[in-house]
C-alpha cells in the first residue's frame, strides 16, 4: 500500500470522517470523499438510482487516483452491496477494499446471526455473500435507518438506544439465540459501547477485518 495515505469513500460526511479518524488511529493517513449528503439521500440513491450512483462512485476513484492514492476503502456497507466494486476495481486498475470481504469469514464461523443494518437491501446483499460461503446459515436482519439519522446528529448513543428500544432488540437476538450480532453498517460502532452492556454475546466490527487486509 502506498503509505502517504487511502481514500476513503462512504455515503454521507459523517460516515467518511468516521472511516478517516478509524484508519487514522491505526496510523494510516486517509482522505474522506463522501458520496452524498444524508442518510436518506444515499439510501434512495442505492435502492433507486444504482446506475447513477455507480457512475458517480466511478468518478470518485477516479479523482483518488488523480490525486496519488492507489487504495480506496469503501467505509459503508449498504454502499458496498449497491454498487459493483468488483467490476470498477478491474475496470478502474485501482485497490478497492469493501466490508464484504469480512462477511465471508464470519460465515464460515457462525451458523446463526442477528444483523443490523440501515436498510433491507444491505441485509438482503450481506445475508447473499454470508449463504455463498455457509448454505447452512440463518441471518436475520433488522434495518434501522433513523438510528443512522440520529448518529449523525451526534445524539448520545444512550439516548438512541433508549429512543428506538433497541434494548428490547438485543433482547430478541438473546432470547432466539443467535451466535453473534453483526454491525452491518459503519456508523454502529458509535453504539457499541452501550450494546456491549446489554448482552454477553459477540458483536462484530466488519471493519476490523478491511484493516487487516491492508
Amino acid at each position: 500500500m502506498d503509505r502517504s495515505g487511502i481514500g476513503i469513500i462512504a455515503g454521507t460526511y459523517v460516515d467518511t470522517q468516521m472511516g478517516v479518524d478509524f484508519f487514522a488511529a491505526k496510523g494510516i493517513a486517509a482522505k474522506g470523499y463522501p458520496v452524498s449528503s444524508s442518510p436518506e439521500e444515499q439510501s434512495k440513491l442505492q435502492i433507486l438510482s444504482p446506475n447513477e450512483l455507480a457512475e458517480d462512485i466511478r468518478k470518485l476513484v477516479r479523482r483518488i487516483k488523480d490525486e496519488g492514492r492507489d487504495t480506496v476503502i469503501v467505509y459503508c456497507n449498504s454502499l458496498s452491496t449497491a454498487v459493483d466494486f468488483q467490476a470498477i476495481s478491474r475496470e478502474e486498475e485501482v485497490r478497492i477494499i469493501t466490508p464484504l470481504t469480512a462477511y465471508k469469514s464470519i460465515a464460515s464461523k457462525y451458523n446463526f446471526v442477528g444483523l443490523l443494518t440501515a436498510n433491507n437491501q444491505t441485509s438482503s446483499g450481506i445475508e447473499k455473500i454470508m449463504l455463498g460461503v455457509n448454505p447452512d446459515i440463518d441471518v436475520v436482519g433488522i434495518a434501522l435507518l433513523p438510528v443512522v439519522i440520529l448518529i449523525e446528529a451526534n445524539l448520545p448513543a444512550k439516548a438512541i438506544i433508549e429512543k428506538f428500544g433497541l434494548n428490547h432488540i438485543v433482547q430478541f437476538f438473546n432470547t432466539i439465540g443467535v451466535d453473534a450480532i453483526i454491525l452491518g453498517c459503519t456508523h454502529f460502532p458509535y453504539l457499541s459501547a452501550e450494546l456491549n452492556k446489554l448482552t454477553k454475546l459477540p458483536i462484530l466490527d466488519p471493519v476490523e477485518t478491511m484493516f487487516q487486509m491492508l
